[in-house]
């Protein structure tokens, strides 16, 4: 009898058998990994973000062995779901978060590839009225990506610490409260320019991190498009632009949570430029800067269209026909979508019969 599996997730620390990891919040992570197995087996290379010499996004193909990094084939990796990347620990004193997914070698245990998940929905609320090639995807990003995000800087540049430091020093040094939102909002020009500074001398460091997977449905309708999926893949650095630009466009009195986040990575690589470890705790927990907590910040599909918009965003690479090729042995039988009274209402159409 086969079992119910995702394609090319051999190794894991998810047992797809067990309907448990069929779940929302297992199903969201696991699949796209399986997505893009499938793309890599079939030849289809995910559209890669990246930073050009202006600090703007340009797009290009990604091949999957760079994005796991390594070479090794689907079924000699080793997928560890919600883990932590163990070699950044040398870069914190406190405990390291957990991120999306790892990637190891099955069989030496080596940790490759560390990477960020965000399954999102073309068109989102702001979008769906608008024509086809003006779609865009909200992305919500959590403090742990930032985290991360900022680890990943961290340890393609352990070896240009005196630089870095040197960057950050005249907006950061003297800050006596980084959680003063008064004092922040000061020195708010002085820290997003250095950012700027860093973003534009390190670019080239950048490397594949978040991984952004988009299902297409047709208008805002539940019913997927032919063409319905596809990846997009952010490296490191072309993420900054999600909150810098923002920041730096935005003159309220009030320090916005893009701003918070350029503060939050400034002093983050600046601390780590000087001691070579930071406690992560009082930056991400802390510098609340008159912002909730609860997430990160959120950008909504009217304006990530302006970095994603291409024609794969237009019509994704994979066939809807495709997707009975990826989940595999009935696994779609264990999937247990979220009860909302609004969706019952919607297909009980009998319930408005004359």
């Amino acid at each position: 009898m086969t079992m119910p599996s995702l394609y090319g997730i051999t190794h894991s620390n998810r047992d797809f058998s067990d309907s448990y990891y069929w779940g929302k919040n297992q199903f969201n992570s696991s699949f796209p990994v399986a997505l893009t197995c499938f793309m890599r087996d079939s030849g289809i290379n995910p559209v890669y973000l990246r930073l050009n010499s202006d600090r703007k996004i340009f797009h290009e193909e990604i091949a999957v062995s760079e994005l796991f990094n390594t070479t090794l084939s689907n079924d000699k990796l080793y997928f560890s779901f919600e883990s932590r990347f163990e070699p950044f620990k040398q870069f914190v004193h406190d405990e390291l978060e957990t991120i999306d997914l790892v990637v190891m070698n099955a069989e030496a245990n080596d940790f490759l590839q560390p990477l960020e998940i965000k399954l999102t929905t073309l068109p989102d609320n702001t979008t769906e009225g608008l024509p086809e090639d003006e779609y865009g995807c909200e992305l919500v990003i959590r403090s742990a990506t930032m985290r991360y995000m900022a680890l990943s800087m961290a340890q393609s540049l352990q070896k240009k610490t005196k630089e870095i430091r040197e960057i950050f020093e005249p907006a950061c040094l003297k800050v006596r409260g980084w959680d003063n939102a008064d004092e922040i909002r000061n020195k708010m020009p002085a820290i997003l320019e250095a950012l700027e500074a860093f973003i534009s001398k390190y670019r080239r460091y950048e490397k594949p991190f978040l991984m952004q997977p988009i299902w297409k449905t047709i208008g805002k309708s539940p019913v997927l498009a032919d063409n319905c999926l596809d990846i997009f893949i952010w490296s490191d650095f072309a993420l900054t632009r999600l909150f810098m630009d923002s920041a730096l466009e935005n003159d309220s009195p009030r320090i916005s949570r893009q701003q918070r986040a350029a503060v939050r990575l400034a002093r983050f690589l600046f601390e780590v430029s000087r001691a070579g470890k930071v406690y992560q705790e009082p930056i991400y927990d802390g510098m609340s800067l008159g912002n909730q907590t609860d997430k990160e910040f959120a950008i909504s599909g009217n304006k990530t269209h302006s970095y994603m918009k291409c024609k794969r965003l237009t019509k994704p690479v994979i066939h809807k026909n495709q997707i009975k090729k990826i989940i595999l042995g009935g696994g779609q039988k264990y999937l247990s979508p979220e009860r909302r009274f609004d969706a019952i209402i919607y297909f009980s159409t009998d319930l408005f019969d004359d």
